[in-house]
C-alpha cells in the first residue's frame, strides 16, 4: 500500500444573536466503510487527534473571520480528507467547505477569497511542511458561488 487517506466530515450550526458554534460533529470514515461520530478520548489514535484538530483549526479560522467580515453563518459543512505515505506522512490536505448564510449578507468573491486567505494562517496548517499540497475551498451554498485558495 504506497498511501493512506483519512476522511473526516464536519457539520456546525451557527444561531443568532451570537451566531457561535453549535451542534459541532466531526464523523470519520471508518476502515469498515461507516462514518463514526468522534469524540476524543484517551484510546482514540494520536494521529487521527491531530487531523481532527486540524480540522477544527481551519473551522476555527473560518468561523472567526466570517464574523470578522460580517458574514451571518447559519451552517458550516465540510469534507476533509488527509493523504499520507505509507509512513503516515502527511502528503495532501483538501478541505471543502460549504457556508450557509442569511441572505442579506455580502458573500462576495473578493470575501470568500479573504476568508479562505485567513483559513491558511491556522497554526496547525501553517506548520505542515511545504511540501504538502494543502487546498481549502469555501463555498457559499446560499449564492452557489465557489471561490479556491491553496492553505
Amino acid at each position: 500500500m504506497s498511501q493512506r487517506t483519512f476522511r473526516f466530515k464536519l457539520r456546525s450550526s451557527h444561531c443568532p444573536p451570537e451566531r457561535g458554534t453549535r451542534d459541532l460533529v466531526v464523523e470519520f470514515l471508518s476502515d469498515s466503510g461507516l462514518w463514526e461520530p468522534q469524540q476524543l478520548s484517551f484510546t482514540m489514535p494520536g494521529f487521527r487527534i491531530y487531523l481532527i484538530s486540524l480540522l477544527l483549526c481551519q473551522h476555527v479560522y473560518l468561523v472567526a473571520n466570517a464574523h470578522e467580515k460580517g458574514i451571518a453563518l447559519q451552517e458550516v459543512q465540510a469534507d476533509f480528507n488527509v493523504t499520507t505515505s505509507s509512513e503516515w506522512i502527511i502528503e495532501h490536505v483538501q478541505g471543502d467547505f460549504r457556508i450557509r448564510i442569511e441572505r442579506n449578507t455580502n458573500a462576495s468573491n473578493e470575501v470568500m477569497a479573504y476568508m479562505q486567505e485567513r483559513m491558511k494562517l491556522c497554526p496547525i496548517s501553517k506548520n505542515l511542511p511545504e511540501s504538502v499540497g494543502k487546498t481549502i475551498t469555501v463555498t457559499p451554498l446560499a449564492s452557489g458561488t465557489r471561490t479556491s485558495a491553496h492553505a
